[in-house]
């Protein structure tokens, strides 16, 4: 096998699934597993025999063809054809094999054209749109108690995270915020710009 490029191999795959103690799958060791033992090989063209070690025995998988080979065991068979070397091909042959998706459809049912939508001077906004109530409740509008320490802010809802606030202009200065959870704590940065 050292001969064939590698271009000319095809990976197989094959596994074990019945409940056993450790197994390994000839010619490659297997690390030990409680459920599925997996082995993927590059196969030149060709017929390959395979069987598994298992609980101490060989044994082949019945589910898989097989073929008795000239010594008269039993041993799992599979063919690798040079149709196998083309991935294209062999991925459309595996979806085939997989579903049948010819109900599907590639794009919603409709008319389709080229032609560019044009807003009609109706249709456009007058005003920007109105603001989520909730995303009044900001920290920068609410007024804090006497009784509180002025560095220590309430917890933020979770919809202000992440949003640049603005104040009104007062007195000539602007106040932008801007609220950031780390983990569970909250930083809220304000930034005072003169106008």
């Amino acid at each position: 096998m050292a001969g064939v490029a590698t271009r000319n191999r095809r990976r197989a795959r094959s596994w074990w699934t019945a409940p056993t103690i450790p197994i390994s799958l000839t010619p490659t060791l297997q690390s030990q597993s409680h459920n599925d033992f997996v082995a993927i090989l590059d196969l030149p063209e060709g017929e390959h025999q395979y069987k598994f070690f298992v609980d101490g025995q060989w044994m082949h998988d019945p589910s898989e063809p097989v073929v008795t080979s000239q010594l008269g065991t039993i041993n799992n068979l599979i063919h690798v054809k040079k149709s196998d070397f083309e991935v294209f091909d062999a991925l459309q042959v595996d979806s085939l094999e997989c579903s049948d998706t010819s109900d599907l459809s590639s794009s919603p049912p409709g008319p389709y054209g080229q032609e560019v939508y044009v807003f009609r001077p109706e249709e456009r906004f007058k005003a920007p749109p109105i603001l989520p109530p909730h995303l009044l409740q900001v920290i920068l509008n609410k007024d804090t108690n006497i009784s509180c320490d002025p560095a220590l802010l309430p917890e933020p809802n979770h919809v202000m995270l992440n949003h640049l606030y603005a104040l009104s202009i007062k007195d000539g200065v602007m106040v932008l915020s801007a609220t950031h959870r780390y983990k569970k704590k909250y930083v809220t940065s304000l930034l005072y710009k003169p106008i």
